[in-house]
């Protein structure tokens, strides 16, 4: 294998040099510094990436953790986080924690060993004191992790009210949320706080049904879903995440429900998947691409040592379909 000697007696210049260009210290002129990158083009020679960061004290490498990237929210996060980071020369080190906490433990560890240059968490299986013990930049995505830990989300109380007067204005008397858990600490909860008070203030009923932490899978949804037609008989709307949306909607058709005229549906998300779908589902749209553009330079600031907000709101909008 080549070595840095055999570049610079490629390129005819000192080993030093050769050094200084690679990691990019003190003067070196232009011609210098293409002569040593045609030497290591030609004999092949690929710099010690791991030696080179220990010395510069910095990656360019930036981990993210997701809960389930099969989800299609997760997976569009991912996709414009990384399209950022890339504009920025930040590359993306993705994990996948699948709902584990020992998972989300173990990469967290993994991405300190390996000195990444900070991290962005949308995961939430760990508790609090455990994220406040990362020696590193964090931005958390829709997640309270700490006091000093940077937050980036959509207007979730904004989004709750949207969803309901949305419904009432249908002429929805009798309706259903199915709400994530309320013992984690999570700035999407408000959409469900805002919405069920809208709700009660205009005297429609409301029933939430709250779902278990990490509730991702297909069958843990339709399960309850089926509690939900089983549980409330008279219902005539629901308001639910967009990949929640789309199985009520398909289990409508099973059960000969009329949508619109019998249930009325709004999903939460707005992600690009939910246009695919007929009939076209009204939801309410979070801007993803602005939120993780706003996290990814939340986090590059961090890591420069910039003063950052440590909390960011983004305005969501009611996109109307044909489930309303």
């Amino acid at each position: 294998m080549a070595n840095i000697k055999d570049v610079a007696k490629e390129a005819g210049v000192s080993v030093t040099t050769v050094s200084r260009v690679m990691n990019d210290r003190g003067y070196i002129s232009e011609k210098t510094r293409k002569k040593v990158y045609d030497a290591m083009e030609k004999i092949g020679y690929h710099p010690n990436e791991l030696a080179k960061n220990f010395f510069r004290q910095k990656t360019n490498i930036i981990g993210l953790i997701l809960p389930d990237i099969s989800i299609s929210f997760y997976a569009e996060e991912t996709k414009y986080i990384e399209e950022h980071l890339y504009k920025n020369g930040y590359k993306l080190m993705l994990c996948n924690a699948y709902n584990s906490k020992e998972r989300e433990k173990e990469y967290i560890n993994m991405l300190q060993r390996n000195k990444v240059d900070g991290i962005i968490i949308g995961s939430h299986t760990l508790e609090i004191e455990d994220y406040l013990k990362i020696d590193m930049p964090i931005v958390a995505l829709d997640r309270y992790l700490g006091e000093n830990i940077p937050i980036v989300s959509a207007d979730h109380i904004q989004g709750g009210i949207l969803a309901a007067n949305h419904l009432i204005n249908c002429g929805c008397k009798n309706v259903v949320q199915f709400a994530g858990t309320s013992v984690l600490n999570s700035s999407a909860n408000k959409r469900h706080i805002s919405f069920e008070k809208v709700m009660n203030d205009s005297n429609v009923n409301v029933h939430t049904i709250e779902m278990e932490l990490n509730t991702f899978s297909k069958e843990q949804n339709l399960h309850y879903i089926d509690y939900m037609f089983n549980s409330y008989k008279d219902i005539d709307g629901v308001f639910a995440t967009d990949n929640m949306a789309i199985l009520v909607i398909k289990e409508c058709y099973k059960r000969g429900i009329d949508i619109p005229k019998d249930l009325k549906i709004v999903g939460y998300d707005g992600t690009e998947s939910s246009e695919l779908f007929i009939p076209t589902l009204t939801t309410i749209k979070q801007p993803i691409k602005e939120i993780c553009i706003d996290a990814v330079n939340k986090l590059i600031k961090l890591i420069n040592n910039e003063n950052i907000s440590l909390e960011s709101n983004h305005t969501v909008t009611l996109i109307k379909g044909e489930t309303t």
